[in-house]
Formats: structure tokens, C-alpha cells, sequence
């Protein structure tokens, strides 16, 4: 039934009474599954339910970069991590026109959701764009390029795995010219295009332009569920499904799978 939004549940004796501002309706079970809805989970604490305060949870970052204002659709296997923290992920990453999305960007938003929320959003990220190849293992591979294409631009070709378009952008933001040849690199650029590769700082200033964020984070205390039937150990004849108990992870259908699972385990039950 649609258009009927709840206004208020109560409790009376063995029955669930529920207002909306159409009708009321009386019910023996009442089942949840109403996902991040902060008026239920309101109605719920008056019913001594505990809430885990909720926080976006599977979004992408918003960062303003000249290295990659111009490269959005290009993806890489990358490692990220967040400065001041334990935060780090690794997996592909795509730059977008507002800034980095891709798995390795959703799954770190989805560890550190609530780190990231205490941050509001503003934060330093590190890219490793060799994923797990050390800054001086770089500088050594940069130094045996430059024995092997002496005479090239190094800016014409992208030696790594990844595109070409990001190869060039990286090398420009380490201070070499498009047109400046292997042979002629010195020392302190070799430093900077291994530091560009494998540590790039890059300053997050917000999250989800377009607010897509795709999960919430938080809800019903999960102590007080029980979880082979999805019944409230607090109060008979209660149910929750889906996100308004306090589950989710990184994407991959994870999310979808708890609130298929949830219902599946709670239908059984009633």
C-alpha cells in the first residue's frame, strides 16, 4: 500500500498498533524493513531499542587535481591508503570527472566510514598507482629504463600498466618536459616521477557529487537482534530486515545479500 507513511507504532498488550495518516492497522507481527529511515529508528528508541548512529557508507571521492582533471574513464590497479590512519585498500580505481571512484575507493569509504565521516570528508589520500611496488624498487626500474631508451621522450609511452594518457600526466607533474629525453633525466626527477608512482598525494574535499552514495552504515544495535530468526530480542513479534539493522560491507552485492537474507530468515520464521 502506497502513499501510507507511518506515523507513529504502538505496543498494546500482544499486538503492534500502526497510525499512518490514512488508517490505522493492527497486526500480530510487525515486520521492518524500512532501511535507513531516521523517523523508525526514532519510534524504535522510544521502544528501548539502542541505534547505531548512521553515516554514509560505499562513496566516491571528490578531488580537484591537475594530474587528473583531464583523464576521467581512465582506471588503474592501484593501492590507496588515508594519511593519519590505518585506512588502505587496494584493487581498480577510475578517475572520474569529479575525482576517483572504483572499487579500490568504494571498499576503503566502506572500512572507514565512520573515520571518514569524523573527517567530514576532508582527508589526504595516497596512491600507489604500481599497487605493490616500493618507492625504491620504482626509482631502480626508472634507472634501467633509462639505460634501455636513452634516446627516448619518456613522456611518449607508459612502461607500467596502465594507460598512456596517465603515464604522461604523472611525468609532467614530476617536472619533466613532454619532450625531455631518458638520457637527460637527473637524479632529483627520477625521484619525483618514482614518488609520483607510487606515493601521489592527492587532497579529498568531499564525498559523492551527485550524493550516490549507495549504503548506510549504522542502525539497530546488533545485539539486540536475533539472528536466526531476525526477531528483536527486546520486544516479541518485532522483525528487521534489510539495512535498518546495523550491517553493511563493501560492495561486490554484499548489501544486497543481507537484505535478501534477512527477509528469507525472518519469512521462515513467522
Amino acid at each position: 500500500m502506497t502513499g501510507q507513511s507511518v506515523q507513529s507504532i504502538f505496543k498494546k498488550e500482544a499486538l503492534w498498533k500502526i497510525e499512518t495518516q490514512n488508517e490505522n492497522y493492527i497486526a500480530e507481527k510487525l515486520i521492518l524493513a524500512t532501511g535507513s529511515n531516521p523517523k523508525i529508528w526514532e519510534m524504535l528508541q522510544t521502544y528501548g531499542h539502542a541505534i547505531v548512529s548512521p553515516v554514509p557508507s560505499l562513496f566516491t571521492f571528490n578531488i580537484k587535481d591537475s594530474r587528473i582533471k583531464e583523464l576521467p574513464g581512465v582506471a588503474a590497479q592501484v593501492t590507496v591508503k588515508v594519511k593519519d590512519t590505518k585506512l588502505t585498500s587496494t584493487g581498480p580505481l577510475l578517475i572520474t570527472h569529479w575525482g576517483m571512484s572504483g572499487p579500490a575507493v568504494l571498499k576503503l569509504s566502506a572500512w572507514g566510514a565512520r573515520i571518514l565521516h569524523d573527517k567530514n570528508y576532508h582527508f589526504t589520500i595516497f596512491v600507489n598507482w604500481l599497487n605493490d611496488v616500493e618507492t625504491s624498487e620504482a626509482e631502480k626500474i626508472l634507472k634501467d629504463l633509462k639505460q634501455e631508451h636513452a634516446k627516448k621522450a619518456v613522456s611518449k609511452k607508459s612502461h607500467f600498466d596502465f594507460p598512456n594518457r596517465l603515464w604522461e600526466s604523472l611525468v609532467l607533474a614530476s617536472g619533466i618536459e613532454a619532450e625531455t629525453k631518458w638520457a637527460d633525466l637527473s637524479k632529483v626527477q627520477l625521484q619525483n616521477l618514482s614518488n609520483q608512482l607510487t606515493n601521489g598525494t592527492f587532497q579529498v574535499n568531499g564525498k559523492s557529487t551527485f550524493k550516490e552514495e549507495f549504503v548506510t552504515a549504522g542502525g539497530i544495535d546488533l545485539k539486540e537482534v536475533n539472528f536466526k530468526t531476525m526477531e528483536s530480542k527486546l520486544h516479541e513479534n518485532l522483525y528487521f530486515a534489510g539495512e535498518i539493522v546495523n550491517i553493511d560491507a563493501i560492495t561486490g552485492g554484499f548489501n544486497f545479500q543481507n537484505a535478501w537474507t534477512s527477509g528469507f530468515i525472518l519469512a521462515n520464521s513467522i
